[in-house]
């Protein structure tokens, strides 16, 4: 007898699709930025999140309410990848750098699936003692000072040289997003939806500043115009499929020099999201009083993490990562269902279908971009600190100060000379090499070079002090995020968890007729199951 399928959509009710809209939004600010920072496309980086979000969904047997969106780790060796491709001597077309990207990330997305097979093979907890807090978290430092350098020389700066006298125009553009942002993330009541939506917010007055400035350009006659697709008649991405998923005839164009730099720069930061996955889904249990690390399984939600960016890479998108912003929702709202995440991750493929939208979110201007950033990338630096922080790491321990010390002065010192390099089109700049018969230059990502370094350094320094206790759970039980929001959605949750605990104290305590009975309705309703 054949199962019939279940419909998704049966018993939605208005407050599942608010709830949903909610979740979309939440995540809309980050999961666009990254496209629009390494010069991807936006409508392409929607749907990836979506169908990723839906791949998850049911490898995770519908139990774990996480949204996948744009990782901000793979950031730098996307935009080491694409910046080949700009630029009036570029190497390579936008094909070839794209096809390069996506073999890069379905290899990153095959090492997710590999670690969920060792997962459940051998446990977690052997493979987070590789991954300390004294390695991961100047690794996060890095991601986010690396990319700082990099958003305010090709967002705001390179724009005011080029055209010196609308250099306020850029400068004033990124600050006014920037303080945007930082007051509503300041002001905004804990438990408030603006919480989780300042992004969204700070790109809206950007963009609107923008407009008034005249840094948008809306004249149909002009090259640069925003909607000259949608001027003719071009409304589903479909209609323009050869030119959005043209990397896949590019083959032609690739060669070694251009696939060696994705790989390098690509793959091994799989090592870091996985360790901020982990951070994620703990965070994410904690919210929702769930053990996901149990049922469905830590490594089913790797596997559907690793998945969905493999599905990204073949759409034409960036990785996929667990998403903090919508934990956040979790929290404030305190509905857990997982299939609002499901009809969030279908309005997210909808838009991304849309030509006119997509155009509208690409026509943002890159200094509002860039002043979003550097709230972002601040931010993504701030949590690497607080990993250190977290795990309690002692800095009288000469292991501990080494292993950080030279993890941030290589990643942060040889990101500041790529920067150089990119800047100047200097490759002696960079670490790297050659590659015969003129194929070009393979830069080695500083990001990899730093992760890589930490892990060896913590492996092979011997620790010559002795470890307290509380050091080793502290360690154990840190969580890596690039993003604030999980951090603030466990603290919502401590409070709520704290309120509960002190009415009940109060109900076991005042001993009054109406807080017995209350008392007594848990364990009836458990009798009645």
């Amino acid at each position: 007898m054949k199962k019939s399928i279940a419909n998704p959509f049966k018993g939605v009710t208005v407050k599942d699709w608010v709830l949903s809209l909610q979740h979309m939004f939440a995540m809309f600010g980050a999961t666009v930025t990254v496209p629009m920072v390494v010069g991807m496309s936006v409508p392409l980086a929607l749907l990836s999140a979506g169908v990723g979000t839906i791949i998850f969904y049911f490898l995770t047997k519908k139990k774990v309410p996480v949204f996948l969106g744009s990782s901000f780790a793979f950031m730098p060796g996307l935009i080491t990848v694409y910046a080949q491709a700009q630029g009036d001597s570029a190497a390579f077309s936008y094909n070839a750098v794209a096809l390069a990207a996506m073999l890069a990330l379905v290899v990153a997305g095959l090492i997710y699936v590999i670690f969920s097979f060792v997962i459940k093979k051998v446990g977690v907890h052997k493979i987070k003692k590789l991954f300390p807090p004294i390695v991961v978290g100047p690794v996060i430092i890095v991601i986010g000072m690396n990319l700082a350098g990099s958003i305010f020389w090709n967002n705001i700066v390179v724009n005011a040289v080029n055209v010196p006298a609308d250099a306020w125009k850029y400068w004033t553009t990124a600050i006014i997003t920037a303080l945007t942002i930082v007051i509503i993330n300041a002001f905004a009541k804990p438990k408030s939806f603006l919480k989780v939506v300042p992004v969204v917010l700070g790109f809206l007055v950007g963009y609107i500043y923008g407009m008034a400035v005249g840094i948008v350009d809306l004249d149909p006659n002009s090259a640069t115009f925003v909607y000259k697709n949608t001027a003719k008649g071009i409304i589903v991405i479909f209609q323009q499929a050869k030119e959005v998923w043209g990397f896949w005839g590019a083959w032609n164009e690739l060669n070694g020099a251009l696939i060696g730099t994705a790989m390098i720069s690509i793959a091994p930061i799989a090592v870091v999201t996985f360790m901020e996955h982990l951070g994620d889904i703990s965070a994410n249990s904690t919210v929702c009083n769930k053990d996901f690390m149990v049922d469905p399984g830590l490594n089913r939600t790797v596997l559907g993490d690793g998945v969905a960016t493999i599905a990204s890479a073949f759409l034409g998108g960036p990785a996929n990562t667990t998403y903090g912003e919508n934990t956040a929702v979790l929290a404030i709202t305190k509905n857990y269902n997982p299939r609002n995440i499901f009809i969030a991750a279908c309005f997210a493929v909808v838009l991304g279908l849309f030509v006119p939208f997509g155009e509208f979110i690409s026509g943002i201007p890159g200094a509002v971009v860039g002043g979003a950033c550097i709230v972002l990338f601040g931010m993504i630096s701030a949590n690497g600190l607080r990993a250190l922080v977290d795990g309690k790491v002692d800095f009288g321990n000469t292991k501990n100060m080494l292993v950080v010390a030279i993890t941030l002065s290589v990643g942060l010192g040889l990101g500041a000379l790529s920067l150089a390099g990119s800047i100047t089109n200097n490759h002696a700049l960079k670490i790297g090499f050659e590659v015969s018969h003129g194929q070009g230059f393979v830069e080695i990502s500083p990001l990899a070079i730093a992760t890589l370094l930490a892990i060896i350094l913590n492996l092979i320094i011997p620790n010559r002090k002795e470890t307290s206790e509380e050091e080793e759970t502290a360690s154990e039980n840190a969580q890596f995020t690039l993003m604030a929001n999980v951090n603030e959605a466990e603290e919502i949750a401590k409070e709520e968890t704290d309120s509960t605990a002190a009415e009940c104290e109060c109900k076991c305590t005042c001993g009054c007729a109406e807080h017995a009975e209350a008392a007594t309705e848990p364990e009836q309703e458990k009798s009645n199951e």
